[in-house]
């Protein structure tokens, strides 16, 4: 997949901006605070309608407008010359239309189809953060590789969301447990579904990671590990059920379901101990990294497209080993594109754009 053309109108600082992109290189140069992210908020939205910056979709509104748009052109592997159009209210609403005019009635027909993997310093945050960050992380992943992942995942959580409801209604007990049944079978059904896919997922990207980080590291005794840590253990929906029901009264005293996948965790191990604990800091930002080129890698394999690699000032972060790995291991043939404050050693290899005040310009050395 290559990136052809990106118009943006007001979103975040940007009231509007038409950037053409040639080549596999594209940086964006400029101090910060000027929209240099901003730009590749806007293209990450294409794995999954999402932004990689901030879970209030509604924020990316320029201040005092009631709707941004967003639109791509690129060249696709299976779709040839597309054109893909976001639409984001100041009410969070979001529209995705494609080539013609063509509205995506349905988010798991588009979760996926055009992947960009985004590499951000907060990265980091996917080894010190909470679980919900990770969870996060790993189900946008998972989602764009797996549509019927998506739709459980989507059924999960209406039905987490209708059981704690009930949960929380004081003044109903008598009928309440008829009412968690109902949904705690739809938990039991997903929750199978989505741990054992996380469980082969987490695996299948794990043989990617370690191999990764064992390069970026530049370690042959790391052993750099990935594991999924699930909430529940239990195989069957039958015994899914079972640990619902035997959880509802202290769930009710809570007012919110307390195990399940929406509690799920993922680990990552250096030297047989969690990186969060004991790996340095430059070894946590290379691990990170190498949680990146993983799902980089795994995409392009799964899905038979190439990513578009989005690079958000982190490597200036990286000493010039690492960077140079980093490189090595996204190889000339993908798309990448770049912001940072300084202009790359090899700027003469790079479509540069000036960034200022939310106005993109072709860089004339």
């Amino acid at each position: 997949m290559r990136l052809v053309n990106l118009r943006l109108s007001n979103f975040r600082n940007a009231e509007f901006a038409d950037i053409g992109f040639d080549g596999t290189r594209i940086f964006l140069f400029g101090e910060n605070g000027q929209g240099k992210t901003n730009l590749l908020e806007a293209l990450s939205l294409l794995t999954a309608v999402r932004s990689f910056k901030t879970r209030d979709i509604r924020r990316v509104v320029r201040h005092g407008e009631k709707i941004a748009q967003v639109a791509v052109e690129l060249e696709h592997e299976r779709e040839g010359n597309t054109r893909i159009i976001f639409g984001i209210s100041s009410a969070g609403t979001k529209s995705v239309e494609l080539g013609t005019g063509t509205p995506v009635k349905k988010m798991n027909e588009f979760v996926g189809r055009f992947p960009v993997v985004v590499f951000s310093s907060d990265d980091i945050m996917l080894l010190r953060g909470s679980p919900g960050t990770r969870r996060r992380w790993f189900d946008v992943m998972f989602s764009a590789l797996d549509p019927e992942y998506l739709a459980n995942l989507q059924r999960y959580y209406r039905a987490l969301e209708s059981r704690n409801k009930i949960l929380k209604d004081r003044d109903n007990n008598a009928g309440s447990d008829f009412s968690c049944r109902a949904f705690e079978k739809i938990l039991a059904e997903t929750g199978v579904f989505l741990a054992a896919a996380r469980e082969r997922e987490t695996q299948e990207l794990n043989a990617e990671f370690s191999a990764v980080a064992e390069r970026i590291l530049a370690t042959n005794d790391a052993a750099p590990r990935l594991s999924y840590v699930g909430n529940v253990e239990a195989r069957d929906a039958r015994s899914w059920e079972h640990i619902f029901e035997v959880s509802r009264r202290v769930d009710r005293l809570c007012g919110a379901t307390q195990k399940g996948i929406h509690r799920d965790d993922y680990l990552v191990k250096i030297f047989g101990k969690s990186a969060a604990d004991f790996a340095s800091e430059g070894q946590q930002r290379g691990l990170a990294l190498a949680l990146g080129l993983a799902q980089l890698s795994l995409f392009r394999r799964k899905s038979k497209i190439a990513p578009v690699a989005l690079a958000d000032d982190v490597l200036s972060e990286l000493d010039p080993r690492r960077r140079e790995n980093f490189w090595r291991e996204v190889g000339d043939d993908l798309q990448v594109v770049a912001t940072g404050t300084q202009l790359p050693a090899d700027a003469a290899k790079w479509q540069i754009y000036s960034v200022k005040n939310g106005k993109y310009e072709k860089w004339e050395s």
